[in-house]
């Protein structure tokens, strides 16, 4: 653990019941007195933990420069507002504190400290966020009291095979493309989840042993390798079955084996179905039925009140796909009149620079900001939005009190 780096994290939530989040009366001289002893961690309780894992939509895409976007979207303001404090910066929720589980290019890294985009006492436009950060922001506004986030999250990371739990039986392939086992980030996310609660003190100050820990809830925020695997055999429509049916199995073998390995049998879980380009309506379209498939899981009638699946497509922006749309037209039409014969793909291909050079003279300039502030990455990542980062983490904090108020 020490040969790992250490920075800050984004976690999963695991709820245990309503009165887990319900912020307790500190006994003090005055309400102001009270909220902050509940945050510093002076009321005698249990510290919370969350736990939210999942591949690189968990790891978090958002650059910091495109918070700059909020601003310029009406009724969104109050999110810029509750992302950035008085100095311009992006805030480090009080008594809240992440580590990050990982993987980068020189290995397996390990983030920690008070939740905050990177991490770093000094704010960089460039660093990167997750729905973890919002998640944080607005589960504080909840609970009012001290909490943890362990996040663990691996880019490319598919569920069939490398997130593969126990009970959902064994795989054709013992080893992925990778040379790793079937199962190995399963494996590993669960060693590391027990490594941070067999000393949750060395993560976040206000842990006192005595008082224990509780896991309040988890996050699962996964599903892009899965989906763009849907014309494999495995997740292919039969007459028994529709496409990625398979999924919403293996799903609810894997919230079965969290729960159990984590002793926490009745944990709130919460499913964040994937959202890429907002709402789809086509049924036939193959993004539509894996989201249906993951929903699909938080229906089971063993999962009822405490799993619940969160459309993040709702979070999309809108107004900047209007947008990217617009400038993807006068691109597309630029480049037939260059070259008539030039085809979908060739198009597409030459979008990704091509569009960005176009914009300029394509956008009016009110529209021409929204493009240049609100996106730093690829639709599939959310645009590295934090208009739709941040929307999801919100979203997903709310869905994970509203399993425990259904408990109370």
């Amino acid at each position: 653990m020490l040969a790992r780096k250490i920075g800050i994290i984004s976690v999963v939530v695991a709820l245990a019941a309503f009165n887990a989040f319900a912020p307790s009366v500190a006994k003090a001289s005055s309400s102001a007195e009270a909220s902050k002893d509940k945050i510093e961690g002076k009321a005698s309780k249990p510290l919370k933990v969350f736990v939210m894992a999942g591949q690189s939509n968990m790891q978090g895409k958002a650059r910091v420069s495109t918070i700059e976007r909020l601003l310029l979207a009406k009724g969104d303001q109050q999110l810029h507002s509750d992302m950035i404090g008085a100095d311009g910066k992006p805030i480090a929720p009080e008594g809240v504190y992440e580590v990050y589980f990982t993987e980068e290019r020189g290995g397996p890294a390990v983030k920690a400290g008070p939740a905050r985009p990177g991490f770093g006492e000094v704010s960089d436009p460039n660093d990167s966020f997750g729905p973890d950060y919002t998640f944080g922001i607005y589960m504080q506004k909840h609970l009012k009291e001290p909490f943890l986030i362990i996040k663990t999250a691996w880019g490319g990371k598919n569920l069939f095979q490398q997130f593969r739990s126990p009970s959902a039986g064994a795989y054709e392939k013992e080893k992925d493309k990778f040379g790793k086992e079937t199962g190995y980030y399963y494996q590993l996310m669960i060693k590391d989840v027990k490594e941070v609660l067999a000393d949750p003190g060395k993560y976040h100050p206000s842990y006192n042993k005595a008082d224990g820990y509780e896991i309040a809830g988890f996050v699962w925020f996964q599903g892009y390798n899965d989906m763009i695997g849907g014309d494999s055999e495995i997740y292919r429509a039969t007459n028994d079955k529709p496409q990625f049916a398979e999924y919403t199995r293996l799903l609810a073998c894997f919230i079965r084996d969290v729960r159990k390995d984590l002793n926490a049998p009745m944990m709130p879980f919460a499913i964040g179905v994937v959202g890429f380009d907002g709402p789809i309506a086509d049924e036939k379209n193959s993004q539509y039925r894996f989201r249906e498939a993951q929903a699909a899981t938080a229906s089971l009638p063993e999962f009822e009140g405490n799993v619940v699946a969160v459309r993040t497509a709702d979070c999309w922006d809108m107004e900047l796909q209007r947008i990217n749309d617009k400038a993807y037209e006068a691109f597309k039409k630029k480049k037939l009149a260059e070259n008539p014969k030039a085809g979908p793909v060739a198009i597409r291909n030459a979008a990704e620079k091509g569009v960005s050079l176009i914009a300029p003279e394509a956008l009016p300039p009110d529209e021409l900001n929204i493009y240049k502030t609100g996106q730093s990455n690829a639709p599939f990542h959310y645009l590295g939005s934090a208009y739709i980062y941040g929307k999801i983490g919100k979203v997903l904090a709310d869905a994970m009190i509203g399993i425990g108020s259904k408990k109370k």
